[in-house]
């Protein structure tokens, strides 16, 4: 299965997605990365592997719709069949949802990464909402994207505890711990699932 990762920070998701595709833990290929943001940490991992990387800067388009139309050209052009959100600071609109919708599977096939419970709290910072507000345990969530923030459907969830006297930084370091493993593990599980079914990727 072809897989594209879009990316906007340092790449350490993205990282552990491709050394999954190499240990076998995942029967995919990385096909394509997508940044929006020259220069991140992303691109350069996906250089040094080898994976085509298409830069789509969303500062150089006119509209949301003008960018993702870019990034669907980009998608239909490597003929990619599951996207995954690793580190994207970028709200998907209905247009890009909508053109990897998959009626077999019931959604769209694009996945994303959420530093906490999406019930409790949706957002970028779930790791500073944890320590901001003085709870005892957040959580790291891999979900299905539509078209609202964090709201698809959760595809694996583990709990992430918050121990006295953590801060930011030693808090995000034991959740990235948890997206590092359990982020490849469910791409690994959806992927058996989509064997067989028909691409949703269009021309």
């Amino acid at each position: 299965m072809r897989i594209a990762v879009l990316a906007s920070g340092r790449g350490s998701n993205l990282a552990r997605i491709l050394e999954a595709t190499r240990t076998g833990l995942l029967s995919a290929e990385v096909a394509l990365v997508v940044v929006n943001r020259p220069g991140v940490g992303a691109e350069t991992i996906a250089r040094d592997a080898g994976v085509p990387v298409v830069l789509e800067d969303d500062r150089g388009h006119p509209d949301r719709g003008a960018h993702e139309r870019a990034i669907a050209r980009a998608l239909a052009a490597h003929g990619i069949e599951l996207v995954v959100l690793a580190g994207y600071m970028r709200i998907l609109t209905p247009f890009l949802v909508g053109f990897l919708y998959d009626p077999e599977l019931g959604q769209s096939r694009i996945v994303n990464i959420h530093p906490a419970d999406p019930a409790r709290y949706r957002g970028p910072d779930g790791y500073g909402w944890a320590i901001a507000t003085g709870q005892s345990e957040t959580a790291v969530t891999v979900h299905f994207v539509d078209e609202g923030l964090d709201t698809g459907l959760p595809l694996r969830q583990e709990t992430v505890p918050v121990e006295p006297g953590d801060t930011l930084d030693t808090l995000r370091a034991r959740g990235l711990a948890v997206e590092h493993r359990i982020f490849p593990e469910a791409l690994r599980d959806l992927v058996a699932r989509l064997k067989g079914a028909t691409p949703c990727v269009a021309s």
